[in-house]
């Protein structure tokens, strides 16, 4: 990616992202509704066909200015509490003040760090307490450590969807501490984070790209 715009390659992942997102309404439905209102799947359907509809002027675009692009029309087309979160991370991410000859890896390491610290701070949520962020900080850290290492792209995608993974699972043996979730713990023992599961669904469809 260049100062020029974005790759096709962005373009491509935004679109795994958004589809698999979209086969996994049902899932996301389900694990919000465990202690939640049930209705994340519907928020990320309308967020992804909100990116599909907007993929295709990404590309002609600077890098910071699509990611930014990408979080408006999360707030403005899935105004939930979940789109909001997701959505004002991705305008932290295209803040975050990445200069465009920064190796691609290393940038999307410092727009994750960014973002994360961003659903960390309006959330008021830290890691363990059950969230996204349970997914979204191990991914960053390993996108982080494999760009000080050299490690290649898909290796790199790879271990960061790992690391998102495992990070959804562990939530199922969190005490919630947050939101409505906080207030039926009970319920929501056992169970994963939808949010969480939210994230390692988009890392592992970008590391399929």
């Amino acid at each position: 990616m260049t100062d020029a715009g974005p790759s096709a390659g962005f373009v491509s992942i935004l679109g795994a992202i958004a589809n698999d997102l979209l086969d996994r309404k049902d899932e996301l439905n389900r694990l919000d509704g465990v202690a939640g209102d049930g209705d994340l799947g519907l928020t990320m359907t309308a967020a992804a066909n909100a990116l599909l509809e907007l993929a295709p002027s990404l590309e002609s675009l600077p890098e910071a200015d699509a990611i930014r692009r990408c979080g408006t029309e999360i707030a403005r087309k899935a105004p939930s509490t979940g789109g909001t979160l997701i959505a004002f991370a991705l305008i932290a991410a295209a803040k975050a003040g990445v200069a465009p000859d920064v190796p691609p890896l290393e940038r999307a390491a410092a727009y994750l760090d960014a973002a994360a610290a961003s659903v960390a701070q309006r959330g008021q949520v830290a890691p363990g307490d059950r969230t996204m962020l349970d997914a979204l900080r191990p991914a960053a850290d390993a996108i982080s450590r494999a760009a000080k290492a050299g490690l290649d792209a898909p290796t790199t995608l790879a271990d960061a969807a790992s690391a998102a993974d495992a990070g959804a699972r562990e939530t199922a043996s969190m005490a919630a501490k947050v939101g409505r979730a906080g207030w039926l713990a009970d319920r929501a023992a056992g169970h994963e984070d939808a949010g969480a599961r939210l994230v390692a669904i988009a890392f592992a469809a970008a590391a399929r790209r």
